[in-house]
């Protein structure tokens, strides 16, 4: 199905006794909202970077939590790890290992569950390979 088929979704997840898990395309409070209005998922994966950061992230929480759903967020959880651990019910969480170069903490996980650091705010921190893969390798113009 489509992201963005709703009604599509919500017809699927009717008429399956498998959970249903969708939403990491969504870029939007809007467009979640539709999806958990429609009951088109059993879990909702809402990824704050493309929904446009953390308030929209905790709105799209709110009304998940609402409607009794299941919180999946997508990809990169060292950005989400503390964002599903305010969650009501025990969310999923996705983990990359493959991540792990970008940061210089370290996510910790112990049977099977992530660890929640009490560093300030996300708890991570750029590391000093990903700040070189940050940096404008280009200049433009007239060198003087």
């Amino acid at each position: 199905l489509d992201a963005y088929d709703f009604e599509g979704h919500a017809a699927l997840a009717a008429s399956l006794d498998a959970p249903i898990a969708t939403g990491e395309m969504l870029t939007g409070f809007g467009e979640h909202a539709q999806l958990i209005m429609a009951n088109g998922s059993d879990f909702i994966q809402p990824d704050a970077p493309r929904v446009g950061g953390i308030t929209p992230f905790l709105q799209i929480m709110a009304l998940a939590e609402f409607k009794g759903r299941m919180l999946a967020p997508h990809f990169a959880m060292e950005i989400h790890l503390h964002l599903a651990a305010a969650y009501a019910h025990e969310p999923w969480l996705e983990h990359f290992e493959w991540l792990g170069p970008m940061f210089n903490e370290q996510m910790q996980l112990k049977d099977g569950r992530m660890w929640v650091s009490d560093r300030p705010g996300l708890g991570f921190s750029l590391s000093e390979q990903a700040r070189k893969w940050t940096r404008e390798m280009e200049s433009f113009g007239r060198k003087p």
